[in-house]
Parts: structure tokens; sequence; C-alpha cells
């Protein structure tokens, strides 16, 4: 599934409404469409931070913008019974079941604390179609959206961590292609471009991985505990100096993949540590400011899995925010409080170096180096 930057979440939306306008057109083409077992998404970002892919919902179809996240189970779209007054929900494209004539009512009520604010609204049950994939999913309507959704790009999710993960027993939406076999493999897999310029910002294969995006073979990581994509690391060493680097996760750690993020995450002091090596102040949006001139010069961090140096250079973890002409760089570490179970998350800066393979069928995480 390929990833667009965008523009202004108003402008968006109107160049959303006239490309739906186009697809339903298309639509009408009497032509029978090949039949697939593998497809692929492609997947947009926006300011080197988002990264999201469409789908559509009913009969007809609508389009939406989602993140595929493997750190949520659950799929949820807002929907047009939300509050006028939650401007969050408002700033997005909504779900209206009356216009579809494949849904089917649920009604069980869906509820997520997200901080100090509720993801809250009630499932239901639709027509999905994901690249050339079509199939009924249970999802959430959402009538209330949490702030923190406000700037999103997309409208919503598409969580694709594992089913005991899943908020009212919902069965994931890549579980369901597995059991009605519209996938060859229970596999799916990650490429992220961070390009500046090109609004690509990558592909989600499904049903296996795409040999084209990545280089040699897969190192594969079990899986530790069946919610999220979840492994050991063995350690993270920052290189300060030829022979000489700084260790943390000396005793191995849990870690997990994160695709609905591009930061990575770690706890406090460790984050603290890592960002006075390369160089990055503490602002007051709780990132670290980096100086763009210095990028070139920051130190190698080697993440260490099965024994394996896997090595971020600066320019892979600093990401480069470019808006309204000005352009900031921002170091990718940010504080995790543990509070989830594990203690280092590795986003999209890492996928971005590692084509990374998600194995349902053998518990795994492949991880490949990624095509430029």
């Amino acid at each position: 599934v390929p990833l667009t930057r965008g523009k202004s979440a108003r402008h968006l939306m109107l160049e959303y409404d006239t490309d739906l306008d186009q697809l339903m057109k298309f639509g009408k083409l009497k032509a029978k469409p090949p039949k697939r077992t593998n497809d692929s998404t492609a997947l947009w970002k926006y300011l080197d931070s988002e990264f999201y892919g469409e789908i559509s919902i009913g009969r007809p179809a609508k389009t939406f913008y989602v993140s595929f996240d493997t750190a949520w189970s659950n799929t949820w779209i807002p929907s047009k019974k939300c509050s006028f007054f939650n401007i969050a929900c408002q700033l997005h494209n909504k779900y209206n079941s009356k216009k579809s004539s494949t849904y089917i009512k649920n009604g069980t009520v869906f509820n997520v604390s997200l901080g100090n604010e509720q993801l809250l609204g009630f499932l239901s049950t639709d027509l999905f179609h994901v690249a050339h994939l079509t199939l009924n999913q249970t999802f959430a309507e959402i009538v209330n959206v949490p702030s923190l959704y406000l700037l999103a790009k997309a409208d919503g999710v598409v969580g694709l961590a594992y089913s005991s993960f899943a908020v009212d027993e919902v069965t994931p939406l890549f579980y369901n292609m597995v059991k009605k076999k519209l996938v060859e493999k229970p596999v799916f897999s990650f490429y992220i471009n961070r390009d500046i310029t090109t609004s690509r910002g990558g592909n989600l294969f499904l049903g296996g991985s795409d040999p084209k995006h990545y280089n040699g073979s897969f190192t594969y990581l079990p899986v530790t505990r069946k919610i999220y994509w979840q492994f050991r690391m063995d350690r993270v060493d920052v290189v300060v100096a030829v022979h000489t680097a700084l260790s943390f996760c000396e005793e191995g750690c849990e870690t997990v993949i994160d695709t609905g993020t591009s930061t990575i995450a770690a706890p406090r002091k460790d984050i603290e540590k890592i960002n006075e090596l390369i160089m990055a102040d503490a602002t007051i949006f709780g990132r670290y400011k980096v100086p763009c001139n210095l990028v070139h010069k920051l130190p190698d961090i080697n993440f260490v899995l099965s024994r394996k140096n896997f090595t971020l250079e600066g320019r892979d973890y600093v990401q480069q925010i470019h808006f309204a002409g000005v352009t900031v760089c921002l170091s990718a570490f940010v504080e995790n409080d543990g509070s989830n179970g594990y203690e280092w998350s590795l986003g999209a800066s890492f996928i971005s170096r590692y084509y990374t393979e998600f194995d349902l069928g053998n518990n795994r995480v492949g991880l490949a180096v990624a095509n430029e």
C-alpha cells in the first residue's frame, strides 16, 4: 500500500472528493478483474511523520485514508454520527451507513482510553476494499475522535496487531483476509520511503514480501508476546568513535515494530543520553531538535538483533520537517513510559532502512536491507 505526503486537511478533502468521483466513474467499466491472491497498496507521507494509505468502504464505495498500524488490532473510521462540535471528527472523511447498501448493523459499544480522552463509538460491518481485495469487515464507527488526531492526514486506522489485542473480540482485517484465502501466505510487509522529493511514502504488500523493495535475505526474530509484533533486542550501540560505542539496553529489552509512528521510543534515561550524544536539544513539544547542517556528521547507531547490527545513520534517525518554507530537523528518539509492556519501539525511521515482514503463520518479524 503506497503512502503519500499530503497538503492541508481542507485541500486534501477537496482533492479526495474529486478523486472519488473519478474512481466511481472508473468503477462502472465492465471489464472483469483478474483473480488475485496477493496485492499491494500504496502509502503516502506527510511531513516525514505520518504514513497512510487508501481503502474504500461500502456500496457505492467511499474512500478513506488510513494508517496501517501494527500497534492497533481494531479498524476504526470516523462516523457521520459524530458531534458537530467534535472538530477532530469534522476535519476528516466520515462513514455514513445510510448511504451503503452493504451495511450490516451491530451496535456493540467501542471505547478505548487514549490519554485523558476517549475514542468512543460502536461496531458496524460493511464491505471493505483494500487494493483489489474485497471482504466484509467489522469495524468501529467513531463518534468521538480525540484531539490528538486533529491534524492527522489519515481519517482512521486499520489495525495489524495480533487478534488477542482486539477490543470487543473483533477479528482483525488481515486475519479475515487469511481466513477467506484472499492472500497466499499469512504474511504482510512494509516498505517505507522517506525521500523528501516525493509524496509517495512506500508500500504495504499483503500475502508475502515484494523482492523489488529489499536486498539479500531476511533475519527473523521470534515474537515474544502475541499482542504487538514484539521481540527481544540484544542491545543498542551509539558509535561515538572508531571501535568505541556507548551501549543501551545492555541486558536485552522487549521491543516492538510500530508502523503507525515515525519515531523510535525508549526509556527516558536512554532517550536523554542518546539525544545528548547526537547533539539534540529539547524543545517545548517533548521532541529534540538537531542542527540540520550537522546531520551528516552524526554517529551511527547499531540496533543489535539476533546478534547482527542493523545500523542507522544520522539521515535515518533525523526527521527533516519542511513546512511553510522552513526546515526543522528533529531527532526520532522520543520517550516511552513502558506502560504497554515493552521498552523500545521502532517506527518508520527504522523501517525505512530495513524492509519489514510480519509473518503471522510463523509468529516472527523479518528484516532485510531496504532498497533506496
